[in-house]
This record gives structure tokens, sequence and C-alpha cells, in this order.
């Protein structure tokens, strides 16, 4: 599931795919420039390298919620759904890698991929990993990343290959610590395909009208086991997840201002536009004409930025 839009130095939830040329993707981003002052629960099919660059945010993975600060990071194996939000009143400033894995091997029939890397991707309990820098191995990953931020911020001719190199690095630096003999639970497994699915069933059927029973009806479970399913996946009840997926969802046709709101609300299931305003100010605490203001202020500012030192 990645849809994304990005706008100056704002990003909307869903996120694009890589583009078939593209070998990694860099993020700078800062929580509290983001809708609601959150990433919104997602997944992607590439590996994902997060690295908090100042400040403090709530990370959340695997039915955990984890306080990341600054030098600290994570490592996110493909389809790990996870989210994060402000923590108090901290600001946080963080890096997101997206690494396709032709990084490591163009093919997955590659012998080195099959004996190193299909091991670590494919095994069930291998979502996620923390890097903290007291313990040695993680830090020598984190003093990686830094480097790795440094060639992106200055790049040269084949900087490409240097950020290859290092990722390359890294998975060797996992493939010997980390510990595959915990397995995950057949419930465990089943939750996260469970939630994936029904998060795509939403996604593609964005704009009809859905209530708790549905949604419910759609996962196979009482009421009040899907109210706990997506408790534990995605922090919210399953009403609240949907309305700020649609309220999320709305933000590029927002930002293109070639529709009438009435015409959003009613592309995302909304049954008004008063009824979509309401939702939207209660999902990001500004209304949706607030909201376009906000962006072309951004837009006025990143393009009046110094065109190397002001650009991310």
């Amino acid at each position: 599931m990645n849809y994304d839009i990005c706008h100056s130095s704002i990003t909307y939830f869903p996120l694009l795919p890589l583009s078939k040329t593209a070998s990694f993707e860099r993020k700078v981003l800062d929580i509290r420039q983001m809708p609601a002052q959150v990433l919104f629960p997602h997944w992607d099919d590439e590996f994902e390298f997060i690295y908090v660059l100042s400040g403090m945010m709530e990370f959340r993975v695997r039915q955990k919620a984890f306080l990341v600060s600054s030098g600290e990071g994570f490592f996110l194996n493909t389809g790990e759904i996870h989210s994060a939000c402000t923590y108090q009143s901290y600001d946080c400033r963080f890096v997101i890698y997206r690494i396709c894995p032709s990084v490591l091997f163009q093919t997955e029939d590659n012998p080195l991929y099959q004996k190193y890397i299909k091991p670590l991707v494919d095994h069930p309990s291998f979502g996620f990993l923390t890097f903290v820098p007291k313990v040695p191995w993680q830090k020598y990953i984190l003093e990686m990343i830094r480097k790795m931020n440094d060639i992106c911020d200055r790049p040269v001719d084949g900087y490409e290959l240097k950020i290859n190199h290092f990722v390359n690095e890294i998975f060797y630096y996992i493939f010997h610590n980390v510990n595959l003999s915990k397995e995950l639970s057949l419930k465990e497994s089943r939750d996260l395909e469970r939630m994936k699915d029904v998060m795509i069933y939403l996604t593609k059927t964005i704009d009809q009208k859905h209530t708790l029973a549905d949604i419910a009806s759609y996962c196979h479970l009482s009421n009040s086991e899907c109210c706990r399913l997506f408790q534990r996946n995605v922090h919210l009840s399953p009403v609240d997840y949907l309305n700020q997926l649609r309220i999320h969802m709305s933000l590029s046709e927002i930002i293109k201002h070639e529709k009438k709101i009435t015409d959003i609300a009613k592309m995302y299931g909304f049954s008004g536009s008063s009824y979509f305003s309401e939702m939207f100010k209660k999902t990001l605490g500004i209304t949706p004409r607030a909201f376009y203001k906000s962006v072309l202020q951004q837009q006025t500012l990143s393009s009046n930025a110094d065109p190397i030192h002001g650009r991310r």
C-alpha cells in the first residue's frame, strides 16, 4: 500500500513507491510539519532505515511503542506496518531511507541473496530492529547512517555507489547480530495479514459507506475483536482509522485546488462538505482552507530558500 504525495518540506500520507530507476530514496522530515503531526499507519515494499536527527518522537511498530531520541534509529523490514507521532512538546527531525532490495542484489535468485538476505527478510519474526548507541554493533550502524546523510547532503557523481556500499555493510552487521530463534505466533502472523488486508480494502473502497459492523464482517471478527485488532496494530479504533485515512488521502485534492470541497468530500466517503470540514479540523486541527493556505506558504518559503543550502 504505497500512495504518497509530497510537497515542499511537508510529506503527506500515503507514500509513493520508488521509481523503477531509483535504488533508494531519502526524505528529511519534521514531525511537526506533517499533517496532524503524525506519520500515518502504513507499510512499504522497500526496506527502511529511520534515523532521528534531533528531538524525540514516539514510534509504533508490532503492537509496541518506542520513544526514539536524537542519534537513535530503526530498521524496518518490507511490509511492516508502522507509524509515528509527536511526544509531548518535543520537536523531532528525522530522516527516512527507503531502500530497494535490488541495492543488495539485482535478482532474488542470486546465490548470496538466497544465502544471507532471504533468510532475514522472509523470517516472520524479523519485522524491525531498534538501533541505540550503547550497543556497539548498533552504534556502528548508526555511524554508517550518519555517513550516508553526509553523502546525500553534499552529493557528487557516483554518490549512489557509496550509499549502496553502506547499505550492504549494514546488512552484514544485521546478519551477524540478529537473533532469528524467536518465532512469530500464529495469532500474531494472522493479525498482521488481516490488518494489512483490511487496510487495503478500506483504501480501495474509500468512497463507500463503512460502519464498524461492516469492517468487522470483512475481517470475519466480532465488533469487539475488530476494535482490538485495530488498537493493537494502528492504535486507533476502526472508525477513527477510517476517518483519518479519508482525511489524509484527501490532502492531495486539497492541494491541487481543482475541485469543490463538496466534491472532495464525496470522493472520500463523507456525506457532505460540513461533516468533511468538521472531521478535517478534528484530525488536523485546521480547516481545509487553512491547510491549503499553509501549503502555499510552505511552497513560497521553499522557493525563496537558498538553492544549495536551503534544499533538503
